[in-house]
């Protein structure tokens, strides 16, 4: 315990620089002042030092509290600011491979939910870019591929990479804020990555008299999710989050043969309406092969095409996005 005269040079101690009235030093006894008073004032001082000390000693001071760890970003806006992953969550519980959004395998378990890597952010950053400018929207894929990585997921079980690569493309883009304009808070001129077409496409479009598989293949825009399993009875979740039959999409070569053998040729030009004269034909072609467009992201990607036709600026922001590139991340 602390006796009277230790507070007093603990007191003097950490009052060093303080000036008091009549050049009085703390606990200093003065007449009248009486037994008892002293001894409330001294008990008073002594159990402020030891709570300040506790405080310190354990990290307990009032400044670092904050809900869930975090400073500043709450779940309000983190919610609405962290980009789509891209791709269906994982199964927790898996511990085989799956086939990611780019046609690599990942963890059967990635990527986590897009409420965990929401957490994870808000968990690490105090606040995050809202901006819809382009350093802006850059940090927030950044930040949120960071959270990924913690996550113990990488970065190709989620679409996030190729759509922050269309964005710091932009940096040498004169054009740039044009083409931002035309894009939503955390959307970017890449389409979703899909899996990458096979070989296949060449044999299934045999008989068609005018779209060969070597122009097909470069044609046909990516479905933007992995290929289902053609021997699977239950539902997997889309890439919109609803859920769609497990045995879907189907692969791009099987979609690039169907495609070939229904259209004699396919628009290759730049120009808004041959970019969606191509994607309404690939969503033919999905639901002849009994699929729905829901099981891919094309519908989505078609809607931002269409939505330029009533855009004056449409030339300028179409001159920025390669052939089957859209205003929809």
């Amino acid at each position: 315990m602390l006796n009277v005269m230790n507070c007093c040079h603990i007191i003097a101690r950490t009052s060093r620089h303080k000036q008091y009235r009549n050049g009085e030093e703390p606990c200093m006894y003065r007449r009248g002042v009486s037994s008892r008073t002293r001894k409330l004032v001294i008990g008073g001082a002594a159990a402020a030092l030891l709570g300040s000390a506790l405080a310190v000693g354990t990290g307990m001071g009032q400044a670092a509290v904050q809900p869930g760890g975090n400073a500043g970003a709450s779940s309000g806006d983190i919610n609405a600011l962290v980009p789509a992953l891209g791709f269906s969550p994982g199964d927790p519980n898996a511990t085989a491979d799956r086939v990611g959004p780019t046609g690599v395998n990942v963890p059967g378990r990635c990527p986590p939910t897009q409420a965990q890597v929401n957490a994870q952010v808000a968990l690490k950053n105090a606040s995050l870019p809202s901006g819809t400018d382009l350093e802006s929207r850059i940090q927030r894929f950044e930040k949120t591929l960071s959270a990924i990585q913690d996550l113990k997921c990488p970065a190709s079980s989620t679409t996030l990479l190729g759509r922050l690569n269309s964005l710091t493309a932009l940096r040498a883009n004169a054009n740039r804020d044009n083409i931002l304009r035309g894009l939503g808070l955390n959307e970017t001129p890449a389409d979703r990555a899909a899996a990458g077409s096979g070989d296949g496409a060449a044999g299934g479009a045999t008989g068609n008299a005018g779209a060969n598989s070597g122009n097909i293949d470069a044609l046909v825009p990516a479905l933007g999710f992995s290929p289902g399993d053609p021997n699977a009875t239950a539902d997997r979740v889309g890439p919109t989050g609803v859920n769609v039959p497990g045995r879907c999409p189907p692969t791009q070569a099987q979609v690039n043969a169907q495609v070939a053998l229904k259209n004699v040729s396919l628009p290759s030009g730049t120009d808004l309406e041959s970019r969606i004269q191509r994607f309404e034909k690939t969503l033919s072609a999905i639901q002849d092969l009994k699929c729905p467009a829901s099981s891919t992201t094309l519908l989505g990607r078609l809607n931002s095409l269409t939505a330029l036709r009533a855009n004056a600026n449409r030339d300028n922001i179409l001159r920025g996005l390669g052939l089957n590139e859209t205003p929809a991340g």
